[in-house]
């Protein structure tokens, strides 16, 4: 029997199907709206075909993949683009402006529902002239459900360096926008309003601001279902503690949370708690306590608190600094677990700990 899987974010959007016949079989992958490519692949049993199938479908659908009806995928149109200035562009001496009109000419713009903005500076200046084009080009952007703003590679400029500004206004002019995320914070801000729409926030970031964290909190967002943040550390940015944090673990605030992530922090295993003595924990699918410092210290307390977290779906361990005897123990867990990309910390430097995934 032929199935068929979709894969869409800002910016992929693919569809990939398997069909086995026998003791062979077909898969077909591309982009959405082509016919893609096809591979064959023979096996010297129906049910070793079959077992080869089975193991690729979870691949596919770990990493996001959704299955659909033939015909749906079949008359799905790519929906996400991304704009952004190159440094070709900017040797030319592009600018801001230059952007902007390649985004409000494009013919395509009104098909598009996620919409990626990556650099628009080379000398780390800050975005609010296309922000201010954006909104004096509203009517445009009305349809907009998904936005990635500020999409930049570390070789077009690093993390802690994007300057971004009040993006606040630029929301409200996307009524429609049920994802958002955001990379960098320097002077951002997202203002404290309801979003009633929203149902994914992230925003990433070597050092996160105590401001940006108020403007989370203080916000409404009634029908949020993933929420994760990246914490940092105090010289990029960060000028906070994990108590700050408490009042995201609510299920008062957040209804319909079933995924969150509190990641890339130095203090990891506190975290750890806060998930363990929150009151949302019940609701939640997914606990997110990847990219930072955990330790088998806060490990551990997840092993002590089993009855707690046994309903979750997933725990995301990626990049940590866990011993092998701990990721033994933490294998035997009732729910799929990642704890790739161990650290060690250096002996000599101890008294520093170890450092999160993204800081500069």
């Amino acid at each position: 029997m032929k199935r068929v899987f979709v894969f869409q974010d800002f910016k992929s959007q693919k569809f990939w199907s398997i069909d086995v016949d026998g003791s062979c079989y077909t898969v077909n992958y591309g982009k959405l709206g082509t016919d893609g490519q096809t591979q064959q692949k023979e096996f010297s049993s129906p049910e070793e075909a079959q077992k080869a199938a089975d193991k690729l479908i979870a691949e596919k659908t770990k990493k996001g993949y959704v299955e659909t009806r033939e015909e749906t995928a079949q008359g799905m149109k790519v929906e996400a683009k991304k704009y952004k200035l190159t440094y070709d562009d900017y040797d030319d001496g592009k600018t801001q402006e230059d952007l902007l009109n390649k985004i409000i000419k494009d013919k395509k713009l009104p098909e598009i529902k996620q919409l990626t903005i990556g650099c628009w500076d080379f000398e780390s200046g800050d975005c609010q002239e296309l922000v201010d084009g954006i909104i004096a080009n509203k009517e445009k952007f009305a349809h907009i459900e998904g936005l990635f703003w500020g999409d930049i590679d570390s070789e077009e400029t690093e993390i802690s360096w994007i300057e971004q500004t009040n993006l606040s206004p630029l929301l409200d002019i996307m009524p429609e926008l049920s994802e958002l995320k955001i990379k960098g914070t320097n002077n951002l801000s997202i203002g404290q309003k309801p979003r009633p729409n929203l149902k994914s926030l992230e925003i990433i970031s070597g050092g996160l601001p105590s401001s940006v964290v108020e403007d989370v909190i203080k916000s409404d967002f009634p029908n949020l279902e993933e929420l994760i943040l990246y914490v940092g550390v105090e010289d990029y940015g960060y000028d906070g503690s994990i108590e700050q944090f408490k009042p995201l673990f609510s299920k008062s605030k957040f209804p319909k949370l079933t995924s969150l992530g509190l990641v890339n922090a130095e203090e990891q295993d506190a975290i750890v708690k806060l998930f363990l003595e929150s009151d949302i924990l019940p609701q939640l699918e997914t606990m997110d306590i990847s990219c930072g410092v955990l330790t088998d210290k806060g490990a551990q307390l997840l092993l002590d608190n089993v009855e707690k977290i046994k309903h979750l779906k997933f725990i995301d361990m990626r990049y940590n600094y866990l011993t092998e005897e701990m990721k033994k123990k933490l294998s035997k867990l009732p729910m799929k677990i990642d704890v790739a990309e161990s650290e060690a910390i250096d002996e000599e430097y101890e008294e520093y700990g170890g450092y999160p995934m993204i800081t500069e």
